[in-house]
């Protein structure tokens, strides 16, 4: 094994990454060595850049990542299997410790008291490898891993343990439908993630709701069975035209996605009566909305937010890809991929806001492709 291997330190928004090595560890009984083969840039991480969000550094950003484990291991997958070096895995983006209340009594440990992140922690001694960022990982105990089947490629996977599992996580939280209607605010990973999860949960109607063109036609292909651009239709005129498709009720079910101020005070407006709203995309400080209260209480909606997911979802996201993808052209979504050594690239092209996913492979070298 390598003794040393190369990770990229984000100091602070506005600054360009650091690329450096350190001494890879010997992952102790309960961790896991992992070579990253794939990490994609998640919104969160762009938030993080630009200062929309803090991180403490320097840090190793990256938590969309697959890789093969670099070094013989004693810990067992999520199903209670054991692992073997060379097996390609995916994980969950955080470690609980299952002893809190939140981990014991509440079902919910993505919010341990104890909780660490992947690609939101400092990079310091002993723990320099915690983002997918880099040329190795080291799991931490408490995170659940899963092989990847065979027949689902990296590029498919690597969202899958924060975008398409935080919408699974969302949606497990409200009632079970068939034959709605629902409109989903954002088509970026999430929202069209969304779409096509609502289309395999059998609604009859899913609008996206978007102001890039690509992305709703992206969208489309998705399993929206209708698409609005903001920059061209007023919140006036989609809310008029879902009135329309629902027969005048108003669409049963809204998923916000964007992070943006009016989604969901247009989701309130153009959910109908007994409609539910879930809200995923509000994922950095002061994310302050007005809203008209009085939709809530004299439609009886039900509103609910949603942040990560149980690490179990993620299992249920690696099927829900192998099962479909005959369907849905998962691969696409990532448009570009760079080497590590073009990560300032990289980000830079994430941010342009065209493609839904820009992948960092840190095991090839050259230009993007």
């Amino acid at each position: 094994m390598r003794q040393r291997a190369s990770i990229s330190l984000f100091h602070g928004a506005g600054q360009p990454f650091e690329l450096c090595e350190r001494n890879i560890p010997t992952p102790n009984t309960d961790e896991v060595l992992v070579q990253v083969s794939l990490a994609t840039i998640c919104g969160s991480d762009l938030h993080t850049c630009t200062g929309r969000r803090t991180a403490p550094t320097p840090c190793v950003l990256g938590h969309e990542a697959v890789g093969r484990i670099a070094a013989p291991t004693e810990v067992r997958d999520a199903y209670g299997e054991p692992l073997h070096e060379g097996d390609r895995v995916t994980w969950s983006i955080m470690a609980a410790c299952g002893q809190c209340e939140y981990c014991n009594k509440r079902n919910l440990p993505q919010k341990c008291e104890r909780l660490f992140k992947y690609g939101h922690a400092q990079s310091a001694a002993p723990h320099f490898f915690n983002g997918g960022f880099a040329e190795q990982i080291c799991l931490r105990p408490g995170t659940a891993i899963y092989r990847i089947p065979d027949t689902v490629s990296d590029v498919e996977a690597a969202p899958l343990n924060c975008a398409l599992s935080t919408v699974l996580g969302g949606l497990t939280t409200l009632e079970p439908v068939e034959g709605y209607s629902a409109v989903v605010q954002g088509a970026g990973m999430l929202g069209i993630y969304a779409a096509c999860c609502l289309r395999e949960r059998g609604f009859e109607i899913v609008a996206c709701v978007d102001r890039v063109a690509e992305r709703l036609r992206v969208a489309e292909a998705f399993g929206a069975t209708h698409t609005f651009n903001l920059s061209k239709d007023s919140a006036t005129e989609i809310g008029d035209a879902l009135h329309d498709l629902t027969g005048g009720r108003g669409v049963d079910y809204a998923v916000e996605v964007s992070g943006a101020a009016a989604a969901l005070v247009n989701s309130l407006d153009w959910v109908g009566v007994g409609g539910s709203c879930l809200t995923l995309g509000y994922v950095f400080p002061h994310a302050d909305v007005t809203i008209d209260a009085h939709q809530i209480v004299t439609k009886c909606l039900t509103v609910r937010g949603n942040h990560n997911y149980h690490p179990s979802v993620l299992g249920d996201a690696l099927r829900f890809v192998e099962e479909t993808r005959d369907r849905y052209p998962f691969e696409d979504l990532v448009g570009a991929v760079y080497p590590l050594v073009e990560i300032d690239a990289a980000f830079d092209r994430a941010l342009q806001g065209d493609l839904i996913r820009v992948g960092i492979n840190p095991t090839v070298e050259g230009d993007a492709f």
